[in-house]
């Protein structure tokens, strides 16, 4: 719901007759609990120019704001004609995630300026955990030559998450100072720092039509950057588009994506946030995904290659003692073939087969099959009679105006044939998971596909403590986790508390396990695959985690808490309280064995509010409680 309300303008106004004419200094918008403020002026070199604060303390230092379009920088030479117009927003709605309502909650002001003639609107949305800022485009714009907006971090900046260049976004993640942050070069977003007793978190929110938005550093500066529209773009539709498609307005203007920043106090504040998801629009009035369902998914690419299709029925059977909802037949299945029957039939054989034992399927697909309108539809519907439940797309193209336009008629496909749709090879999600709930997770992240002796891959240790503060702050993220083959841990030793407090700590609403389903039959933790949730009522970052070194999340699914740890490089020893429960509760917990990295020491005991658990971490070590 939004409502207009009284105009506040922290300025200089003159007011005359029927028509307004503005005279600012600077115009202020706070967050609706008052802590958080963003002013916006022009700078004395005639830059449009804004700060960030919060309860006086300097967040953003002055930093440039811009888009340049048909060759007019339109934040140069700027002036504030008119005055705003705010705009009260308070909305909640339910998407599963860390948890499990979402409130968007905030103040927006649309701000109009002109420059060389031009009239264009500057739109600020001020929300307690953070702002989003949007240019609308001035009317009979034909091209976006770059943008200008940067965030400028004031000098008490410690710690900085980050991830280099990769088109599909599968760059390591590291934890460094801001000094060694590499410059002139590009950086994937999110990106994460700590500044002034703060985290801030940048990126960008409902990108519908623009090519996707990275990073470039010079100093303390971070800019926008399009590393797939070097030279800018024309502003042109897809030929294939069709009006239900999302096409970059808003409020019936055509407008560029929300570029963010998270802003919290601590941890939990920061990973609990839904400002990018709040920044999207809500689904299409008479939109229905109440049959979008979270699960755990079996999968047998990263362990065996290509699926045999004579081996089919063991893995759904497999998916089916371990209570799992859903099967990803991946690449390969094309191939199938057996006398008089195609690789389609033997697919819809296989899929008949998951519903029989309660498995349902996903079925893999590669982009190429289906960049056009019509193909794809077809495609869709062909893979939706066959009785699949989803669909992961693979091997897109590089995030440009018109993938991203693709993007999005995907999505509207798959949701009006009710298919859930995870994108793999792709590019980061920037929060529409809200508007297509279908969108369930995709990857764009340096999973456990880096780690595979196969591919002769090896991960570092600091990856798993670095990747919640970049990747996953943009969104659920399909990082396959848990690997318990022996084989594939000697490289390096992660250990088997770990990795299940991968499947823990990483948010992805359709869970798809990365090993061969002996390890997980056979397990000592196998009852716990059996119950463990994938999407949450609660989530707590907990006191003992520090970006790049060690990960500790507890999340509360109903009433049963379950806590991930995950260790970086260095061995340590960490201590955390249980205060997070009510009362005396039994625990399951799982412990590192002392002497090999693939080998637990589970202990059951009773537990309570004063308890405090203390447990000694290896590098790369770990620990899974379930309480």
């Amino acid at each position: 719901m939004m409502k207009l309300f009284k105009v506040i303008i922290t300025a200089l106004c003159l007011i005359t007759g029927a028509n307004t004419a503005f005279a600012a200094t600077y115009i202020s918008i706070t967050s609706p609990d008052k802590q958080l403020i963003v002013k916006v002026y022009i700078a004395p070199d005639g830059r449009l120019t804004y700060t960030v604060t919060s309860k006086n303390v300097q967040l953003l230092a002055p930093s440039p704001l811009g888009i340049t379009i048909d060759d007019i920088d339109l934040g140069s030479g700027a002036k504030l004609r008119w005055a705003p117009i705010i705009t009260k927003i308070n909305d909640s709605y339910t998407l599963p995630g860390n948890h499990s309502v979402a409130t968007s909650k905030a103040n927006e002001a649309s701000i109009p300026v002109e420059t060389s003639g031009k009239i264009f609107k500057l739109i600020v949305r001020v929300y307690n955990d953070g702002i989003g800022i949007r240019y609308v485009l001035p009317a009979g714009s034909k091209k976006i030559n770059g943008e200008t907006t940067t965030w400028n971090l004031p000098a008490k900046t410690s710690k900085v998450a980050w991830s280099g260049y990769d088109a599909s976004y599968e760059a390591l993640s590291k934890v460094t100072g801001l000094d060694d942050v590499p410059q002139d070069s590009t950086l994937m977003g999110p990106i994460t720092m700590q500044v002034a007793g703060h985290y801030l978190s940048i990126s960008e929110a409902d990108c519908e039509n623009f090519s996707d938005m990275c990073f470039m550093r010079n100093g303390n500066a971070f800019k926008a950057y399009f590393p797939f529209a070097k030279k800018g773009w024309d502003i042109k539709e897809r030929a294939d588009n069709r009006p239900e498609f999302l096409n970059g307005t808003y409020n019936g203007e055509k407008v560029s994506p929300w570029r963010t920043t998270i802003i919290a106090n601590n941890l939990t504040g920061l990973i609990n946030s839904d400002l990018l998801m709040n920044l999207c629009p809500p689904p299409a009035k008479g939109q229905d995904f109440s049959w979008v369902a979270p699960g755990r998914c079996m999968w047998q690419w990263w362990s065996v290659g290509s699926p045999v299709y004579e081996d089919q029925k063991n893995w759904y059977d497999a998916a089916a003692k371990l209570k799992w909802e859903y099967y990803l037949v991946d690449d390969g299945w094309r191939t199938w073939s057996t006398p008089g029957k195609d690789q389609w039939a033997l697919l819809g054989e296989v899929i008949a087969y998951g519903k029989s034992v309660g498995v349902k399927s996903i079925v893999w697909v590669d982009s190429k099959e289906m960049r056009e309108g019509e193909k794809r539809r077809v495609y869709l519907e062909k893979i939706k009679a066959l009785g699949a439940t989803g669909i992961k797309i693979d091997f897109i193209p590089q995030a440009t105006t018109d993938i991203m336009q693709w993007y999005m008629g995907a999505l509207q496909d798959c949701a009006e044939l009710k298919l859930m749709v995870n994108f793999h090879g792709s590019v980061k999600p920037t929060g529409l998971r809200r508007t297509y709930p279908n969108d369930i997770t995709r990857e764009a992240v340096r999973g456990n596909e880096w780690h595979m002796t196969r591919y002769k891959r090896v991960e570092p240790f600091e990856q798993d403590v670095s990747l919640p503060f970049t990747r996953l702050m943009a969104g659920a993220a399909d990082i396959t986790p848990v690997m318990l083959d022996p084989e594939q841990l000697t490289s390096t030793k992660f250990t088997w508390a770990h990795e299940f407090a991968q499947a823990i700590v990483y948010l992805s609403p359709i869970t798809h396990f990365s090993d061969q389903y002996k390890f997980y039959l056979e397990s000592p933790m196998f009852d716990l695959f059996q119950q463990v949730p994938t999407v949450w009522d609660e989530t707590r970052v907990l006191p003992v985690t520090k970006m790049g070194e060690v990960v500790a999340y507890a999340r509360r699914k109903g009433t049963t808490w379950w806590v991930g740890v995950m260790n970086g490089d260095t061995e340590q020893e960490i201590k955390i309280p249980l205060s997070f429960l009510k009362k005396s509760v039994k625990a399951t917990l799982i412990y590192d064995d002392k002497d090999i990295n693939t080998a637990i020491n589970r202990k059951e005991q009773t537990l309570g509010p004063n308890s405090t658990l203390t447990i000694k971490l290896a590098p790369g070590g770990g620990f899974v409680g379930r309480f």
